[in-house]
Formats: C-alpha cells, sequence, structure tokens
C-alpha cells in the first residue's frame, strides 16, 4: 500500500513540475503577481473564518443571543430567526459571499486594464474580510432580528438621526449577499430575495420592496450607507449608483463616497472596454510583443498599483 501510495504521489509531483515549467513558459504575464495578492486575501479570509467559528466577534455572540430571545417573543418568527442564527456561522449568505467573490477574481487578466479590475477586486475582499469591519457588516443581522421584535429588542451601532428608521426597516434590503434588485416590467425594479430569505416577503418588515418605494422612505443599513463603498463590488456600487440617479429620493441621495467610487468604477470599465477593442483589432501582433512588454512591467510598479487601489475604498 505505501509503495503504490508513493508511486502515485510520484506521479503527481512529476505532472506538477511539468505543469509548472509549462507555464512558465507561456503563462499569463500578470499571474504570478495576482496569484501571490490571491493568496494573501485567502489567509484574510481563513483567519476570518477561524475567528467566526471561535466566536471572537461581538455580533456573532449578538446574533445568537437575538435570535433566541426572539425565537421566545415570538414563536411564530422561529423559522426566520434560525435562518438569520446562521449568519453567525461561517455558512451565512455574509462570509459565503466572500468566498465566491474571491473564488470569481480572475487571474489570467489579458490587458494592464483587466489586471487593474483584478487587483482592485481582491483589494475590496481583503478590506470586507478585516475582523472588524466584517463585525460591523454583521449589525445588519443584529438590526433585522431587532425590527422584527416590535422594539423588545434594539438595534445597535446607529447613528441617532437613524435610529428611528433602523428599527421599522428590513437591513438587509439592498445587500446582494441576500437579494438582488430585478427589472419589472412597469419600469421599475422588485427586491427578489434568495432562496430562503423569501421568507420575509411573508413576516413584519419583509413586505416586497419596488425600489422607488423602499428609496424614497428612511432607511438604514451598514452595507447601504458605508460597506457598499468600503468594499462591495464594482458591479453593485455601479447597479446601485443607476438606480439611484434614476430613481431620485430625498432619502437616496448618492453620497460624495459614491459618486468617487462610481467614478473609479465606471473610468475602470472604460479603460477595460478601450483595451478589449484593441486587443480585437490588434490580433496576434499585440501576442508577439507581448515579450518586451513584459520586460518592462516591474515588481515597483505591480506594488504601487495594488497600493494605490487599497487606499481608494476607506468609505465615507
Amino acid at each position: 500500500m505505501i509503495n503504490i501510495k508513493y508511486g502515485i504521489l510520484s506521479k503527481l509531483i512529476l505532472i506538477y513540475i511539468l505543469a509548472a515549467l509549462f507555464l512558465s513558459g507561456c503563462g499569463n504575464r500578470y499571474e504570478e503577481q495576482l496569484t501571490i495578492v490571491r493568496n494573501g486575501t485567502e489567509i484574510g479570509l481563513q483567519h476570518l473564518k477561524t475567528q467566526i467559528e471561535t466566536k471572537q466577534l461581538t455580533n456573532v455572540l449578538l446574533i445568537d443571543k437575538y435570535a433566541t430571545q426572539l425565537i421566545r417573543l415570538k414563536p411564530d418568527y422561529a423559522e426566520i430567526a434560525s435562518l438569520l442564527k446562521k449568519e453567525a456561522t461561517v455558512e451565512g449568505k455574509n462570509f459565503t459571499a466572500l468566498k465566491k467573490r474571491l473564488s470569481s477574481v480572475n487571474l489570467l487578466p489579458k490587458s494592464n486594464a483587466e489586471n487593474e479590475a483584478s487587483l482592485a477586486e481582491l483589494a475590496l475582499i481583503s478590506a470586507a474580510t478585516d475582523s472588524m469591519e466584517y463585525n460591523n457588516s454583521l449589525a445588519d443581522v443584529v438590526n433585522t432580528i431587532a425590527s422584527l421584535s416590535d422594539g423588545q429588542l434594539s438595534v445597535i451601532n446607529v447613528p441617532a438621526s437613524k435610529m428611528q428608521s433602523a428599527q421599522n426597516t428590513n437591513a438587509l434590503v439592498g445587500n446582494p449577499s441576500y437579494g438582488r434588485w430585478n427589472n419589472s416590467g412597469s419600469g421599475t425594479s422588485i427586491w427578489a430575495w434568495y432562496g430562503m430569505y423569501s421568507m420575509f416577503n411573508n413576516v413584519m418588515g419583509g413586505r416586497n420592496h419596488s425600489y422607488n418605494s423602499w428609496s424614497s422612505r428612511p432607511h438604514y443599513s451598514y452595507y447601504n450607507d458605508y460597506g457598499r463603498n468600503r468594499w462591495g463590488s464594482s458591479s453593485d456600487v455601479s447597479r446601485n449608483y443607476n438606480l439611484s440617479k434614476k430613481h431620485p429620493s430625498k432619502y437616496n441621495k448618492p453620497s460624495s463616497a459614491t459618486k468617487n467610487r462610481y467614478a473609479k468604477v465606471a473610468s475602470r470599465s472604460s479603460r477595460f472596454g478601450s483595451a478589449q477593442s484593441k486587443s480585437s483589432s490588434t490580433g496576434s501582433k499585440s501576442s508577439r510583443g507581448s515579450s518586451s512588454k513584459y520586460s518592462s512591467y516591474g515588481s515597483s510598479s505591480r506594488s504601487s498599483s495594488f497600493s494605490s487601489s487599497r487606499s481608494s475604498f476607506s468609505g465615507k
């Protein structure tokens, strides 16, 4: 048995060496940098996973406490309370959404614009895995449970001016980890919950939300007010900004932080589109010149690009 295992292992090592040699000769010129940054982000995510599993985050403990109390106060809400309690684990939507984003990062970009987009996304995911930031994001789950308790449970980490609205709204509406805005035939958008979260449509604070009605009244959540700009994906920033411009309201005006973040996203998308167009028009000519371009792509430029990406997402 040992010899068999050793033989298989030897073959796997040989395959790995041959693959590495092959990739070193024809690999993507951005792959090494992105893989290093991606691995660093993965380490941060694993550290966060440990903190969640060992209950080192305050709001992980509070979710457990609030969910248990809600079941006692309102037995009819036991199913939704149990679902929200899952958000205090690594199986919750909040954490699994970060894992999905990390696994979706393009590590083989074909242009500098694509490379910048991948670096920016890795910087955003890294910011989201910070233990303090992640703990703050869980306040939306705590406050959603509180909103179902008829005032028996207090909302947390909410500015005084937004306290009343937070006690009467579902803080998870607008967060892409839990649902999405779907276009309707009438020209507006309707919030659609993912999977089991559709139960919110049948409980207090979980009515079907059209974007118009939701944005035209006071509402507060950490993700909508802070998190989106600090670590939300570029696609969600663009989608929400376009919706707010299409349906302007007193309570949903884009902040300066939102405008700045959207400008960066739009600029990056523009460069990405131009790069795609240029790549398709030059064809094989671009590949012939790749070796000379690679020689000028120094490590210092790679490091400064990633650092600038991180510094631009500090939030409000």
